[in-house]
């Protein structure tokens, strides 16, 4: 019960009117004393004042990571300038939290807020929140391959889930992808003797998956040879195509007509650019050569057994 009678000094006996001003006064011992008289001694006591500076728990923050992350720094992700010494909390107690780092890898895609508590002696708590959005990377499934036959082509066939599916996006293979759900890549067509790689990502960048593979086509010879063409302009069947001549680049091939002469040769068949449309600058009347049948001499590769066969050129 101090008499109110007494006087403040501050630090350095310097007179203090007795109110503590923070912002402005030093800490340290502030002496009060009371003064005595010719019967009793003076009577002194001191608070001894620490200044602390106000908490900062920065400003709220907010982040995407993907579900790969073993150890995620939370505080690096608050806006402002925290104080380090705080304590994060999981309100949810979703798990993966280890003092101020996150293990993203136990947690399903979704929104996570976390708190964290800034604190010194003598003030009121700061809190910010900072909002951990988790996503997976993509799913590749249902793989498929399916053989055609007659024209010796394939396509490939999958369905992507999971991720972000507004950003889907397939390279290294040509094709089409369905609008909606379910999300199903469907290949261009591709030739059995190719190979085929597909890369599957999305905008959150966790991560590729690649698709690959061969074609699932089986035959007993490698190429087929149809026994007829008809090169009269309609748009169907004007060109004698060879399916599966295309995976072998050094094919030889010769035509002659009934009488022996050579009415086509060329190295490098392919269907597209080197194929013959019934048509002959080498015979005896150049020009298209007319309805009949025609010999052929096939070789796949130098030094391999020839296709020898007929084929009917219809007009």
């Amino acid at each position: 019960t101090p008499s109110d009678t007494g006087n403040w000094n501050v630090p350095g006996s310097v007179p203090h009117d007795g109110v503590f001003m923070p912002g402005s006064d030093p800490a340290g011992v502030y002496i009060y004393t009371v003064s005595g008289n010719e019967f009793c001694p003076d009577s002194s006591a001191y608070v001894n004042i620490t200044v602390n500076l106000p908490p900062d728990a920065g400003q709220d923050g907010a982040v995407q990571v993907c579900d790969t992350l073993i150890a995620l720094d939370l505080l690096a992700h608050l806006g402002g300038t925290p104080h380090s010494d705080g304590t994060w909390h999981d309100p949810l107690g979703t798990g993966g939290l280890n003092g101020g780092s996150l293990n993203t890898t136990g947690l399903d895609p979704g929104n996570y807020p976390y708190h964290y508590v800034a604190f010194a002696n003598g003030c009121p708590n700061d809190t910010a929140q900072l909002v951990v959005t988790v996503v997976g990377n993509v799913s590749v499934l249902d793989v498929e391959r399916t053989c055609n036959e007659q024209d010796r082509t394939y396509i490939v066939r999958f369905t992507i889930a999971d991720g972000d599916p507004g950003s889907y996006a397939v390279s290294g293979l040509e094709g089409t992808l369905s609008e909606g759900p379910p999300y199903v890549f469907t290949s261009e067509v591709l030739l059995t003797s190719q190979l085929f790689e597909a890369w599957v990502q999305d905008a959150n960048a966790c991560g590729s998956v690649r698709v690959e593979g061969s074609s699932p086509c089986v035959f007993e010879v490698e190429v087929f040879i149809p026994q007829s063409f008809s090169p009269n302009g309609d748009g169907t069947n004007d060109s004698f195509v060879i399916p599966g001549i295309e995976g072998y680049p050094q094919n030889r091939i010769t035509i002659f007509n009934r009488w022996g002469a050579e009415m086509y040769k060329a190295d490098g068949y392919d269907n597209r650019n080197v194929v013959w449309d019934g048509s002959s600058t080498d015979a005896l009347l150049a020009g298209d050569a007319p309805t009949g049948t025609y010999f052929y001499i096939l070789e796949l590769a130098p030094g391999t057994e020839p296709f020898t066969g007929y084929i009917q050129l219809v007009r």
